[in-house]
């Protein structure tokens, strides 16, 4: 008989509740860390509920919680809460797929290294969104692609966002949460450039154009977010037909 863990039992009681756990999943779908002040307005809790709620969370690792400042106001900082940055897995027995990356990785690192996982993720990148349904015909604006990018990106677990424009043909991609992180930190910059390759393959593949990837900030750096600027090579020649529905 399988022994279930202490710590799988504490999130089995903490997630048991509904109305704890539909708080837990509108942490960990965030794209940024959430106040109590945030919550009771989701909710329509009072704040002593959400606070006991978020206690339970907390002591069974689900979430943790970081000071936030408000640049201009008095007072105390408030507190944020965003899901913990461990990989949560409650399967019986529990799956090891990170140690299985770990070895990937390794492998990789011995071979060719950062440029030859960027050039491979580049080439899957590319034939996975052809292949895709997307229900335009390629080329495709730039605007377009991006969203498209980001919902293939996100399929795979990760909370990309584009957060703002940044002049003709480009903008600002970010993420406050990688579910890589761990296994990207032990195994840099191997995760990172296979991840920036295959973004960058899907990219160029939908607009039929280069494509600037820049990154602003990262995680694995200590950084609060990835944010990477993403821009057209040569924004001029972006073509001026509308793409077409199938």
């Amino acid at each position: 008989m399988y022994e279930v863990k202490p710590d799988i039992l504490e999130i089995s009681k903490a997630l048991g509740e509904e109305t704890r756990f539909s708080i837990y999943r509108e942490i960990a779908s965030a794209s940024r860390p959430l106040t109590v002040k945030d919550l009771v307005a989701r909710f329509g809790m009072h704040h002593s509920a959400i606070r006991i709620h978020l206690s339970k969370l907390e002591d069974a690792s689900l979430i943790v919680s970081q000071k936030k400042h408000n640049p201009g106001t008095v007072g105390r900082p408030q507190l944020a809460f965003l899901p913990h940055p461990e990989t949560l897995s409650i399967t019986l027995p529990t799956r090891n797929y990170e140690f299985l990356s770990d070895l990937a990785m390794s492998l990789i690192q011995s071979g060719g290294g950062a440029d030859s996982a960027e050039a491979f993720g580049y080439q899957w990148g590319g034939a996975h969104v052809t292949k895709a349904d997307h229900g335009w015909d390629a080329p495709v604006p730039f605007d377009l692609a991006v969203d498209i990018l980001i919902g293939e990106l996100n399929s795979f677990g990760t909370s990309i966002e584009k957060s703002q424009t940044a002049g003709p043909a480009a903008c600002i991609l970010e993420q406050r949460n990688c579910p890589f992180l761990e296994v990207a930190t032990r195994h840099q910059p191997i995760v990172c450039t296979l991840l920036r390759g295959v973004a960058r393959g899907m990219l160029e593949a939908l607009t039929g154009a280069e494509v600037n990837w820049e990154h602003q900030s990262r995680l694995i750096d200590g950084d609060d977010a990835c944010e990477v600027r993403v821009s057209l090579m040569h924004p001029a020649l972006e073509f001026s037909e509308p793409a077409t529905l199938n």
